[in-house]
């Protein structure tokens, strides 16, 4: 197959989730344990560390006995007598091991602990050991079955004294990982009997020493050697012993019993629908396609597997991306189809894959051929027809288009085919009878011509070719006699040459055994057919010639020729449809079932499934995208589906080859060199350079490299710079793999620059033999071998020595699927406050001091602080350790459609493409207008939230993730589960989640939608467009306001083309900004100002500032200076369009003067009745004159009306949800009040359709118990709820830590469900229980009281509903290019609830801000508690959002008595003052960790929470906490308390002093003295 060619890459991920369990221990530990205590084995966690230690205190008591340990595991003496060392070594062994378990008991007590890796821990302990052991295993011992792919070592084991523990870890290791056969323990030369005793006890009853073949003379310097001449020995234990194989045989009808009882155990659907006896109906209906295999315990069916040939390869290869595959079909099938396929892509008018007698084949297999001939009319004598009626019986058949068009006059044809069946005969006349039987003879003889039987033909015609010749030269001789002979009998005086040619038919019957020759008449026939239709000569009649070498060459061609093979047009959908099953290269599972006890053997299944078709390569199975991972489909590959996929199922491939297992890891050698073409064509010209140039380095830096051998000191430490491995499979070189070792402090590098401690322990990777990172440059594999490669990486990580591997990526590069196995770790932000550093003074005291020369460190160390600040500069850094590389992501297939781009559906993806076990498949995001970053060319044009920056959204890579659709949803379909999109087709989803989000309504309350660049999407029922109506929110805006773009030119240059701005929110101010950025006068710019929202229970009011801000004021001021006109107090009521229907003026009411109006109302009835009259019948006004309010009459609420003339509106003001989202919502029964109601899981009416951000709130019910609870999204920070409704999705999907149990596990201690039933077992592939239908509300459904079935009015606490704390933002560029952020905390409380005005000294403003942009404005409120609540700043100079959000929430104590010295006036400007150096530490990510580690201690101490308790006791809540009362309350904390703090404040600053260089901590005091 075409290979699948991969560079490094990355994804997105947090740190690895601890303490999971492995997948299969669960149903192991039920199934092999029943007499014994049932154990539980996860995967070991550093928190375990204590206990594990406590347990090896219990089993080796003394020094004598712990120095033994440390001798076995190759340890210095005395080295585990320390508690920090014994902590360290086994946290080591967790951190660096290749896979390490902890089991459990009932009581979830830790009774276990083991780490196993690919090499043998003495080994590892030595510098100059290497990690290849199989070059001493091999010599010694001699078992070529034993090797780094199929076995694993024993770096450490203890268990208590109970039986069973140790079998569980084997039972779960060999369930894990299916490729693994032995488990090896290496024990060292010169151990006691009693130490042996000690340390081997848990390996005692599962083990046998390996006898060892040859006895190799080895000094004591090499690390399985002795001083003392003793021997060192291998203790195996085999898959066989832990997990005894199935019996797999083939099916009988009498295993109906046994194996029904299997299939009720784990689906009672399955005989419901086909019937009690479907399983005995099956296993009968065998037959050479289809096979059933039974899986046999003790005589007893537990397993059957039902297999089939019948695959349609064209529906598959049209869904899914089968082409690496050859598309299920055999090689050299597939290499005719891509030679045809690209001749028709040349535009060659003759491609064929051919002969006409194989579209003759195809036309006649269409017609029942008796059918045909009953139909047939007949002669008089009413036996035979004539051959004028069948040839107009003939006239009426009609084929398929490309048939059709091949076999033109088919009629004739099939004459000319009847008269070749017997061709001594004359061509039958008009009136020639014929007989039914001859036609039907003749139709089954030429349908009988396959490929072998015309090669057989041919070839034996040419075995009888020396009788062939002489009957051609008799024949010859013969005609030129009788030439001859009638040339002289014309006596004619100057006769021609003699022709010598004679008639094919005499020819042929020269040859038949009537007339002695070497044929029957029958061959005969057929041998004339094969020539005519396949071997392109002409034999259409009695007077065909025969060319002069008697048909031998065409007989030649016929004996080479391939089959024909109808195959359609390439972008035909039905190109595959008609290629013959021979050609099919794979078997398909139709079903499989098998008890539970034993699913993770159901590989037992497959080589004897391929035994049963041994011409077929690749087996698939399809599955329903919900259904869960089973130990079988772990085995499989998925195959991604084609972009326009209709198929309701997931494929999963395997092919025969991968069976046989992991491919052999080694160095690259010079023989390898003429494999890599064929692994790396695929790749651009320049990639295949830089590998080209790094085989050439990798040879250039040791001409004689060999592999690593025992002698070799220091090889994985001293090794080249550049590392190439190949993955080699018999004998064939399968993958690439080119590493490059690290500098030294290039670790510190990417530790300063991305977030690398959250996901290693950095401190156990370093400084140690065989341990270390390295960088991944290039990765290709064949994809028959893509499910091996976790084990290709771990092999080369061990070759090399190192157990940490990274790839840098450019977030501008290509990205190859290799990322999807790595961890993405997020880069880290600079501690500042203003993203261009303020320059140092020139002078550094008094006295100018001269420059230091920086040192190598210095360099370096400025380097990385330049990295780390230029975001830009950044790479996506994607990471595995060797400890990941022991558990394959577990796929989720199941189909999440995200409706909706904002803040809440990005922060949702990323938190499930973070979850490092999981595999996202299906992940699909309706985006209109695409992500946001997608619009970085344009011009700044509206504001934003400031959650995302344009780079951290190019991090997350969600484009090689997630499908990405520019659509928008405008209907959902719930009972098929899809919804509908705005061109009218359907997205399949197993799960919906609706975060659209609000969007501006100014323009909706008046049925009208935005313009929008494309015209012809779908258009909302009652809606119309109009030309130069738009909205902020309209994601085209940015095209349609394109720099240089028409309508911006009209603006620019047309004197009646004016742009009116409608709005108070940030985007309204941004747009305007915009504009003018766009080179539009601020002239032709208009900027209206509705009335203030006084009620949001239907819209929501965005006003960017509350009434009488300082900040509006200066805006309006600079609009002024601009002389752009701002009107005040206008709400939107209607639009005037032209002859053209284009916009022509705005009808505005006026709530600026309300007053003046009532009170002219009150003096002058007969004024006010003229103004009705006037708004009933509005005069009609003379020419309008642009960009002017004008009188327009009264409003049907008695207030005036103004016409404001214009050419563009852009409406950015309240929002309210989306016309097509609410008919989608509303009319498929899912609650709406105001906002589509969820509970707390975030769920609707519907079990498969969520909800989060501002479209949605809580129910009401959770206000029962704390009315002032505010219970819409809006109110809360949308990273934060998309992160919570990740979480919640995740307690139904992950089979790990949700709420169903994977397939092949079981529920422990009685674990429950979400709903709190019991966890049913999962079953096998095709043997699992379809999901249950959900049920949701009808239209016209529950009212809210009767949503949610969990939640009844006893449990419907405010508790139950997730916390939200991060502040919310919103940023923008304001007219005076100035910035603009603002952030505040999230709103936990209703409106009733909150303080409706600051007090003076909670709000600190300073104010140095220029009418040129130079200085800042910024103002901080305190809440009550003493927090900072909010943060406005407008000024010049960009600044580092995230570190504004940092400080949201802090105590006011933490900014150095900011509110006291700005009071005493020693602070002119906040900005500056947060800008010292002082403050990087609040503005540093691990700042929040450090306040929470100290928040816990404190509140982990009696005597402290006795002194808050009693402070608190006098406070009035409602005047929160004053100045005073803090101080006082840490004048009576404890000194030790007090000492506690700064210690860790101390501790704090030293871990990251990568980043805090600037403070001076006690021990500077001995460097500087």
């Amino acid at each position: 197959p075409k290979v699948c060619l991969t560079q490094a890459g990355s994804c997105r991920s947090h740190a690895e989730g601890r303490g999971r369990p492995l997948r299969p221990a669960a149903a192991m530990s039920v199934a092999h344990t029943s007499s014994e205590a049932p154990y539980f084995v996860r995967r070991a966690d550093p928190d375990d560390v204590d206990t594990i230690c406590a347990m090896f205190d219990r089993t080796f008591v003394d020094e004598v006995s712990i120095d033994a340990f440390a001798s076995f595991h190759g340890l210095d003496m005395g080295l585990l007598r320390s508690q920090t060392e014994k902590q360290n070594f086994f946290i080591s062994l967790m951190e660096t091991c290749f896979m390490s378990v902890t089991v459990e008991d009932e009581d979830n007590n830790i009774v276990g602990f083991a780490a196993l890796d690919d090499c043998p821990t003495q080994m590892l302990q030595r510098v100059d050991a290497g990690t290849h052991w199989e070059e001493w295993f091999g010599s010694v011992y001699q078992d070529p079955s034993i090797n780094g792919a199929s076995a694993l070592w024993f770096a450490c084991c203890l268990s208590e004294p109970e039986p069973g523990v140790v079998g569980e870890i084997l039972r779960t290791t060999f369930s894990t990982m299916h490729e693994l056969q032995h488990l090896l323990v290496f024990v060292p030369a010169g151990l006691t009997e009693d130490d042996a005793a000690l340390i081997l006890q848990p390996f005692e009853h599962h083990f046998l020493e390996l006898e060892q073949v040859s006895d190799p003379l080895l000094d004591e310097t090499h690390w399985a050697g002795s001083p003392d001449a003793t021997r060192a020995s291998v203790l195996n234990c085999r898959r066989s012993k832990v997990i005894t194989p199935l019996r797999i045989r083939m099916a009988k009808v009498e295993d109906h019993d046994n194996l029904a009882a299997v299939f009720d155990a784990q689906s009672e659907v399955v005989t419901e629908i086909y019937g009690e006896y479907f399983i005995a109906e099956l296993i009968e209906a065998q037959n050479d396609e289809n096979k059933a295999l039974v899986a046999e315990v003790d005589g007893r069916a537990v397993g059957l597997m039902c297999l089939t040939s019948d695959v349609d390869t064209n529906v598959l290869s049209q869904c899914f991306q089968l082409d690496p595959y050859d598309n299920l079909l055999k090689p050299e099938y597939m290499r005719r189809i891509r030679d045809y396929a690209d001749a028709v892509f040349r535009g060659e008018s003759g491609a064929s894959l051919c002969s006409l007698g194989d579209y003759m084949q195809v036309a006649l297999a269409s017609i029942d051929i008796d059918a045909f001939l009953d139909t047939v009319p007949r002669h008089e004598d009413g036996a035979r027809f004539t051959a004028v009626q069948l040839l107009g019986h003939l006239q009426l058949q009609e084929f398929t288009d490309e048939v059709g068009e091949a076999v033109q006059d088919f009629e004739q044809r099939m004459m000319t085919l009847l008269w070749q069946s017997n061709f001594l005969e004359r061509r039958h006349e008009a009136d020639t009878l014929i007989e039914p039987q001859r036609v039907h003879d003749c139709y089954h003889t030429f349908m009988s011509l396959d490929v072998n039987a015309r090669r057989e033909i041919a070839a034996a015609a040419l075995d009888r070719w020396e009788d062939v010749r002489e009957v051609l030269r008799a024949t010859m001789e013969a005609a030129a006699a009788q030439a001859q002979t009638e040339q002289e009998e014309g006596e004619e005086e100057q006769a021609p040459e003699v022709d010598t040619s004679i008639e094919t038919v005499v020819f042929f019957k020269a040859l038949s055994t009537e007339q002695d020759g070497p044929f029957t008449l029958e061959f005969l026939v057929k041998l004339l057919m094969v020539l005519h239709w396949w071997g392109d000569e002409d034999i259409s009649g009695p007077v065909s010639m025969v060319p002069e070498d008697g048909f031998r060459h065409a007989l030649e061609t016929l004996l080479v020729s391939d089959e024909g093979l109808f195959v359609g047009h390439p972008n035909s959908p039905t190109w595959l449809t008609n290629l013959p099953h021979h050609a099919k290269d794979v078997f398909c599972v139709n079903m499989c079932c098998l008890d539970q006890a034993f699913q993770t053997q159901a590989l037992d299944f497959l080589l004897p499934a391929f035994s049963l078709y041994p011409d077929k390569d690749y087996c698939i199975i399809t599955q329903p995208h919900t259904a869960p991972s089973t130990p079988l489909l772990n085995a499989f590959t998925i195959v991604p589906p084609q972009p326009q996929n209709t198929f309701g199922h997931v494929l999963y491939l395997i092919h025969r080859a991968s069976l046989l297992g992991s491919p052999i890891v080694r160095y690259l050698a010079h023989a390898d060199l003429e494999a890599l073409p064929s692994l790396t064509s695929t790749f651009d010209d320049q990639t295949q350079a830089e590998i080209t140039a790094s085989c050439e380095a990798f040879f250039m830096q040791d001409a004689q490299r060999t592999e690593p051998s025992l002698a070799e000191a220091s090889a994985a430490r001293q090794a080249p710079q550049t590392h190439i491995f190949v993955a080699e499979f018999d004998e064939q070189v399968v993958g690439l793999i080119v590493l490059e070792s690290t500098p030294p402090d290039a670790v510190s590098t990417l530790r300063c620059c991305y977030h690398l401690d959250d996901y290693l322990l950095v401190q156990h990777h370093e400084n140690a033999p065989n341990k270390g990172h390295s960088r991944l440059l290039q990765y290709v594999i064949n994809p028959l071998f893509q499910k091996y490669t976790r084990r290709v990486l771990q092999s080369a990580m061990r070759s090399m020595g190192r157990t940490v591997l990274f790839a840098e990526m450019d977030l501008q590069g290509t990205v190859s699927p290799i990322f999807r196995e790595l961890l993405q770790v997020a880069p880290r932000r600079p501690p500042q406050l203003k993203k261009v550093l303020r320059k140092p003074p020139k002078v550094a005291s008094f006295v100018n001091v001269e420059k230091e020369v920086p040192t190598e460190e210095d360099l370096r160390e400025q380097e990385r602080q330049e990295l780390l600040r230029d975001g830009a500069r950044t790479k996506a850094l994607s990471i595995v350790a060797k400890k990941l590389l022991s558990e394959t992501k577990i796929p989720v297939n199941a189909r999440i459609v995200v409706v909706g781009a904002s803040d809440c559906g990005l922060s949702f993806l990323e938190s499930l493409l973070s979850i490092p076990h999981l595999l996202f498949n299906s992940l699909t995001l309706l985006a209109p207008g695409g992500l946001e970053y997608h619009h970085s060319h344009h011009l700044p044009l509206v504001a934003g939230t400031a959650a995302y920056s344009h780079n951290e959204l190019r991090r997350i890579m969600l484009e090689l993730r997630v499908r990405i659709l520019d659509s928008r949803m405008v209907q959902i379909d719930r009972q098929q589960r899809c919804c509908v999109l705005h061109d009218g087709s359907l997205l399949p989803y197993d799960y919906l989640v609706v975060s659209a989000g609000l969007q501006d309504d100014a323009l909706h309350s008046l049925r009208i939608r935005s313009w929008g660049k494309n015209q012809v999407e779908h258009i909302t029922d009652g809606y119309r467009r109009v030309n130069g109506c738009m909205s902020a929110a309209d994601p085209s805006i940015r095209d349609l306001l394109v720099e240089g773009g028409t309508l911006v030119k009209s603006l620019i240059w047309n004197p009646l083309s004016y742009a009116v701005v409608y709005g108070r929110s940030l985007h309204a101010y941004c747009v305007v900004q915009g504009l003018l950025m766009r080179k539009v006068p601020p002239t032709k710019i208009i900027l209206v100002l509705p009335p203030r929202l006084q009620d949001d229970s239907e819209q929501l009011s965005v006003d960017a500032f509350y009434e009488g801000d300082e900040v509006e004021h200066k805006i309006h001021n600079i609009l002024q200076v601009m002389d752009m006109k701002v009107y005040e107090g206008y709400r939107l009521l209607g639009i005037q369009q032209d002859n053209r229907q284009r916009l022509k003026a705005l009808i505005l009411e006026d709530h600026a003067d309300l007053g003046a109006f009532e009170k002219v109302a009150a003096e002058d009835p007969a004024a006010t009745a003229a103004a009705k009259q006037d708004g009933v019948v509005p005069p009609k006004p003379g020419k309008m004159r642009c960009g002017v309010m004008e009188d327009f009459g009264t409003s049907p609420n008695n207030m005036r009306q103004k016409l404001l003339a214009c050419r563009i509106l852009i409406t950015a003001d309240a929002v309210n949800v989306d016309p097509d989202i609410f008919n989608s919502v509303h009319g498929n029964g899912l609650v709406y009040d105001g906002r589509l109601i969820v509970d707390h899981n975030f769920k609707t009416t519907d079990d498969a359709i969520f909800g989060a951000g501002s479209l949605c709130e809580f129910s009401r019910r959770f206000k029962r118990k704390n009315a002032t609870r505010y219970l819409r999204h809006d109110g809360y920070n949308g990273r934060e709820v998309g992160s919570k409704l990740a979480h919640a999705l995740l307690r139904v999907i992950d089979p790990v830590n949700g709420d169903m149990v994977a397939a092949g596990g079981a529920p422990r201690n009685g674990a429950k469900g979400g709903d709190g039933a019991p966890v049913a077992e999962g079953g096998g592939a095709g043997g699992a229980a379809p999901p249950a239908p959900t049920t949701g509300g009808a239209p016209g459904g529950p009212g809210d009281g009767d949503l949610f079935e969990g939640i009844d009015a006893e449990n419907a606490s405010p508790d139950l509903l997730p916390e939200f704390y991060m502040p919310i933002a919103k940023g923008g560029f304001l007219p005076g290019n100035l910035h603009y952020y603002r952030i505040h905390s999230c709103k936990r409380a209703g409106a009733l609830a909150d303080e409706s005005e600051p007090r003076e000294d909670r709000v600190i403003v300073t104010d140095t801000l220029e009418p040129s942009g130079k200085g800042h404005f910024c103002r901080l409120t305190i809440d009550i508690f003493g927090k900072v609540d909010s943060i406005t700043y407008l000024g010049g100079e960009e600044l580092q959002v995230e570190s504004l959000w940092s400080l949201v929430g802090l105590s006011e104590t933490f900014l150095n008595h900011v509110y006291v010295r700005w009071r005493d006036g020693d602070i002119p400007d906040i900005v500056e003052f947060l800008t010292d150096e002082w403050a990087t530490a609040l503005f540093h990510d691990r700042f929040m960790d450090f306040c929470l580690q100290i928040q816990l201690e404190m509140r982990s101490q009696d005597d402290v929470t006795a002194i808050i308790e009693r402070a608190l006791e006098s406070v009035n809540l409602q005047e929160g906490l004053s100045r005073k009362l803090l101080a006082n309350i840490q004048l009576q904390l404890p000194k030790s308390s007090i000492k506690a703090m700064q210690d860790h404040l101390l501790e704090y600053l030293r871990e990251n002093t990568n980043h805090l260089k600037t403070y001076f901590l006690p021990e500077h005091w001995d460097i500087a003295r």
